[in-house]
């Protein structure tokens, strides 16, 4: 199994390309979006911050971990 670190960047990745997806469409094209369609980007926004946040704060967290561990 990969670590945590790359299994967020991906996830991260994945959600962020569907928000841009979603503006390529509405934007670019021109079309309208469903309510459907916001729900989904809003839980992909949701979802790709909250993993870009845990993988930017991951390394602080194991350090933490150890300096508790080891005290």
């Amino acid at each position: 199994m990969k670590n945590w670190n790359s299994i967020l960047r991906w996830v991260h990745l994945f959600f962020g390309g569907a928000i841009n997806g979603y503006f390529f469409y509405t934007v670019v094209l021109g079309n309208t979006a469903t309510e459907m369609m916001v729900s989904l980007v809003m839980l992909s926004g949701g979802l790709a911050f909250w993993t870009g946040l845990a993988k930017w704060q991951l390394p602080r967290i194991r350090k933490w971990r150890k300096k508790v561990n080891s005290a």
